[in-house]
Parts: structure tokens; sequence; C-alpha cells
């Protein structure tokens, strides 16, 4: 029996000539060497690739715990807690340095009512009404109030609150962070009182100070009027005259912007300084007895301008203050006349400043009661009249009015300072 070789029953069988075969097994098996060659490498490279990824995959997650780690000490140290809040599933996390910062064991599950179970009764409607507006405004929020802890303990927390919301509007994430404040709040604390005894040892010291100076001034001052004054007491007078009468010129809406607190006590304490210019004059014209002849009624009608030559030189090194300014201006204003006919500028009406017009009545009521080496002392009554009919001429109509309605005021202020 003739046995073929299987190369030779296969070429038969395939009708292929024996060279043909040949070369097209050799084909076939180099391709199969290539195939297997390919894929031995693509495996290999799978398999590195995947060792590669998975060093990588490990190397990030040792860097992610020990970032949390690290988040978790830093929040531990801050005295830092966080919150989250997932409403569509109800969920509520609390991480554990919360759950530190409330005295509370990590076991009890967190929710809304625990959280606001230890709100201080003190701050729970401020805190709901937060809140409340917090969820409406859809804004970045935070709040400083007080918690009564699992513990019983009283902190003050720093609390961070923020939201994200789907399409519809809807709250889909909300979350933020709390915070333990309560040694910063006691420092604060400390602080405040400390900046406020501060305040008060620095108020204290400037009214001390200015105590000092006022007292300084108002005795030059009474030095120059005690030369035809024998009381001495037409300082004092006449400055209770014009917060008096400053207080009334309130009730007109014309002045009323003009006339707050601040002015009252300015022309209370400035207006002593209105006749400081009389220390210029010589004592032959301030105490003639009779009518002063022109030429001397014209010396004597330049202790306004000595007196506010004299102030002016201080205002403009101490140009902030009200005192000295008003002070220099009623000096320089005050025998000003509402026609026009006074001295020395000649201002009329409104140009008169209201201090000065204010300073007008209440030296000449002053003038008219008491008693000089020219004049005898007038009644009440008689003083009045006087200024009743200059009213227009010499006196704001406006002010003369308030003088008239409240005249017995005058008159028992004038008796109670003599």
């Amino acid at each position: 029996m003739n046995k073929r070789n299987p190369g030779q029953q296969d070429v038969a069988s395939t009708g292929l000539r024996s060279d043909d075969f040949l070369r097209a097994y050799a084909l076939e098996s180099f391709a199969k060497e290539i195939d297997l060659k390919n894929q031995t490498e693509l495996l290999t490279k799978l398999i590195l690739d995947h060792s590669l990824i998975a060093r990588r995959l490990e190397q990030l997650n040792k860097e992610l715990l020990y970032s949390r780690s690290v988040l978790a000490e830093a929040q531990e140290i801050a005295r830092l807690g966080r919150w989250d809040i997932y409403p569509a599933q109800g969920n509520i996390i609390w991480s554990q340095s919360m759950y530190t910062i409330l005295d509370l064991d990590s076991s009890e599950p967190a929710s809304s009512d625990l959280f606001f179970s230890l709100v201080h009764p003190d701050d729970l409607q401020q805190v709901n009404e937060m809140f409340e507006e917090m969820l409406v405004s859809q804004k970045p929020w935070t709040a400083r109030y007080r918690l009564l802890t699992g513990s019983g303990t009283t902190k003050w927390v720093h609390v961070r609150f923020y939201s994200e919301y789907d399409s519809k509007g809807n709250p889909a994430h909300l979350y933020g962070t709390i915070q333990d404040v309560t040694e910063l709040k006691i420092i604060e604390d400390e602080l405040e009182e400390y900046n406020q005894h501060l305040e008060r040892l620095v108020e204290e010291k400037v009214e001390e100070i200015s105590a000092s100076q006022m007292a300084t001034i108002y005795a030059l001052v009474g030095l120059a009027e005690s030369r035809d004054d024998d009381t001495g007491a037409h300082i004092e007078r006449t400055a209770s005259f014009c917060r008096l009468l400053a207080m009334k010129a309130r009730s007109i809406p014309e002045y009323a912007d003009a006339v707050n607190d601040t002015f009252i006590e300015t022309i209370y304490k400035s207006s002593p300084l209105h006749d400081i210019g009389k220390v210029g004059i010589s004592d032959s014209i301030l105490l003639k007895p009779g009518k002063l002849t022109d030429e001397e009624f014209t010396i004597m009608k330049t202790h306004v301008q000595i007196g506010y030559d004299t102030l002016f030189k201080v205002v403009k090194q101490y140009n902030g203050n009200e005192f000295l300014k008003m002070g220099a201006e009623i000096a320089l204003y005050h025998h000003e006349k509402w026609n026009g006919s006074g001295y020395n500028k000649g201002l009329r009406e409104q140009e008169i400043p209201l201090s000065a017009r204010i300073m007008a009545i209440s030296d000449v009521y002053d003038a008219l009661r008491s008693k000089r080496v020219y004049k005898d002392a007038f009644s009440h009554e008689k003083s009045a009249e006087i200024i009743i009919s200059s009213r227009g001429s010499h006196f704001d109509p406006s002010l003369v009015d308030l003088f008239i309605q409240h005249q017995e005021e005058f008159r028992s202020l004038y008796e109670s300072i003599s």
C-alpha cells in the first residue's frame, strides 16, 4: 500500500502544484507568526499600562487619604466642621469635627432638628429668619451666633452656607462649614472692652483739657468785661440768652436745619467772646459816663475788628475748631443791623450770620437790663418794648417774635443769674 506525504495529500486535494502549496503554506505560517507577535506585544503593553495605571491609582488614593487626613487635622485644629445636605435624597452628613464642635457622639444621626435644638434660645429666632432668607436669596451666607452644645456649654460659632440649585430652581446641594470661634469672641470682647475703656479715658482727658482751656478763655474774657460790668455776670447771662433763643429758633422752618444740637452748644460756648476786642479800647472811652463823641464812637466800633483779628489768628492754626470759628463770627458781626445800618460791614438781613443775629438780641437785652456807668438798669417791660420797636430795623423779625413769645423765660433767666 502506497503511503502519501500529508503535504502531498493536501496538494492533491486542493489541486495546487507542490511549489504553489509551499509558498502558500510559508505565507500562512509567517502571518500566524506576525499575529502571535503583535498579540504578544499588545498584551504585554496592556499589562504594563495597567500596572502603571494601578500604581498611579494607588499613589493617588494614598495622596487622597493623606489629604483627607490633613484636612481633618486642619479642621480639628481650626475647630472647623463641614456639613452637607442633599434635599432630594433627604441625606444630611456631618464631619467628625462638626460632631466634636457640637459635643455630640458621631453615632447620633445628623439632622436639622438636632442642630436647631442646639441653637441658643436668645438667637433662635434670628437664626430661623436668616435660614429662611438664605434659601430665598440663593446667595452665600455667613452668620455668627451661639450654641448650647450637647455638654451644656455655650459656644460661639461662625457658620458659612452655600447652595447649589438644579435647572428648575430646586435646592440640590446645601453645604458649608461651622467654626468654633468662642475663644476668638472672648478675645474680641476683651479688646472691645479695652478699646471702650481707652475711648473713655481719651474723652475724659479731652473734656478735662477742653474745660481747662475754656476756663482760661472765660477768665481772660471776664477780666475784659469786668472793666465795664460790676457784677461780671454779663458773660454768663448773654451765653444763656443765646442758647435759649437758639433752642426756640428750631421751631422756625427756615432755621430748623441750621440750628441743631451742635449749633446750640457751640453758640453757648462761643458767645462770651463777642466783646473780647474791648481789651483794645481805652478806659477813657469804655468807661465814659456821658455820650461818646463821633470820634470816640468811631474808636469804640473798632472793638469788633480787634476781637475778630485776635480770634482769627487762632482759627488759622486750628481750622477745624467750630468754637473759635463761631466766636470770631459773633465778635465781628454782632453789631450789624437787619436794615444794613450797623457796623462795621453794613450787612443786612440774611447776610448777617444767624449766630450774630441771635447774639444781637441777647446782648442788647442784657445791656438794657443792666446798670452801666452811662445808664441805669431798665425793667424787663421797658427793655422788651425797645427790642420790639427795633423789629425789622435792628433785629431779625422772626427772632424778635420768638423773644416776645417766650419773654417770661428771658425775664426769669436774667433774674436767676443776677
